[in-house]
């Protein structure tokens, strides 16, 4: 964790009788870096007034106890080491957070000491601190006192921080068709980290309005995916928004020493979140009435009856004239029940009675309708017309 504050570099000053570990937290006393024993420490840090543990942050610097005081947590957005003048990845900050953030707050030495481990390998990359093969680093871990589990589990964190660490995307799998109001319908979800890696055991929120309404929770699986339904009630748009709350942490948070010559310090906890939101549309089925109008008599197409589509509601939906085949059709209609009705019949024919008919999802009623001839009045037979004979006068 740390050096003294004897020689810059190498350990911490502690006095003669100190010689516990816990006197910082958990994790190991150790030699320093010039061998003296129990000067150095791997592992967490108790800050004076911070809740929860923090991680000594540059190596080669004094230790806490030369700082003279801490001044308040901040964000880390860009990190120098003070060894090496580098600049630390974007990459490595996010998976120091990570690991800093999942297991840096824990009472286990073991652990402690590896997260301490881990934090160096991130930010003084390719030096002497550094895992997997960094000398200083090595040593560190493989003191007689140290447990073999802290550098186990070091190498466990880099590998997990590689494939999860973030920042974060909430993914909602596109649905291909329209959402039916009534039907329940399911929608994929999962959460990526920076790698691309879908991350298991993360738990999204959901809450759901418009066309449809709703809060649950769901969490992703063993393979990163979870699953939600949705059961919409009405035509129109269901607003799905998935948020992840308690994801691990994605930026560091240091600690500034009051002396510049004692090491920064970075806290363990922090979490970080995501979210997604996609509006998706409902839409009832449409399905289609195809009339077909022919002459009662003769059984021959009627061409150019007009005919009306009302709903159950007596709205007129649809109107349109027979082809030359017969046939009109009424398309674009939502499921229920309609009434045909014959508007006007072509000459010489009666209009026809309406007909109900009812529409299922996405397909094609038909409709036949035969229109009989008006009969023929018959003739009205002449009368017969007698002229009486007027009487004949002479002179």
């Amino acid at each position: 964790m740390f050096g003294t504050a004897v020689a810059l570099g190498t350990g911490i000053l502690l006095a003669p009788h100190a010689v516990a570990a816990d006197k910082w937290g958990p994790g190991y006393l150790i030699p320093d870096s010039t061998g003296k024993p129990d000067t150095s420490h791997i592992g967490g840090y108790t800050v004076a007034g911070v809740d929860g543990l923090a991680y000594c942050a540059d190596p080669e610097l004094a230790g806490p106890d030369a700082a003279g005081g801490y001044g308040p947590a901040k964000s880390v957005t860009a990190w120098t080491s003070k060894a090496t003048g580098k600049n630390a990845s974007a990459e490595d900050l996010a998976r120091a957070a990570y690991v800093l953030g999942k297991y840096g707050q824990t009472k286990n030495d073991e652990q402690a000491a590896a997260v301490d481990a881990v934090v160096y390998t991130y930010l003084e990359a390719g030096t002497t601190y550094a895992l997997p093969d960094g000398k200083r680093a090595l040593e560190r871990l493989g003191y007689s006192n140290v447990s073999p589990s802290a550098k186990k589990w070091a190498t466990g964190y880099l590998n997990e921080a590689a494939m999860f660490a973030g920042p974060y995307k909430v993914n909602v799998k596109p649905i291909d068709s329209p959402l039916k109001p009534g039907v329940k319908t399911s929608v994929t979800l999962d959460v990526t980290a920076a790698s691309g890696h879908k991350v298991p055991g993360i738990k999204l929120d959901l809450d759901v309005s418009g066309a449809a309404a709703g809060a649950a929770s769901i969490t992703t699986n063993a393979d990163g995916i979870a699953t939600a339904t949705i059961t919409p009630a009405k035509d129109g748009t269901v607003d799905f928004k998935a948020q992840a709350k308690t994801l691990p942490a994605t930026q560091l948070r240091a600690l500034t020493p009051n002396n510049a010559k004692a090491q920064r310090l970075l806290l363990a906890g922090g979490a970080s979140s995501a979210q997604a939101e996609v509006h998706l549309k409902t839409d009832s089925p449409k399905g289609a009435l195809v009339v077909t109008k022919t002459a009662a008599d003769t059984k021959k197409a009627l061409d150019g009856v007009e005919f009306a589509v009302k709903d159950s509601a007596g709205k007129t939906v649809a109107t349109g004239k027979t082809d030359a085949k017969g046939t009109w059709q009424a398309k674009d209609l939502a499921p229920g029940t309609y009434t045909v009705h014959e508007v006007k019949a072509v000459e010489g024919y009666q209009l026809a009675a309406d007909q109900k008919a009812t529409v299922t999802d996405g397909k094609t009623a038909e409709v036949a309708v035969k229109d009989t001839k008006i009969p023929e009045q018959p003739k009205p037979k002449p009368r017969p017309v007698t002229i009486p004979v007027l009487p004949q006068t002479g002179a």
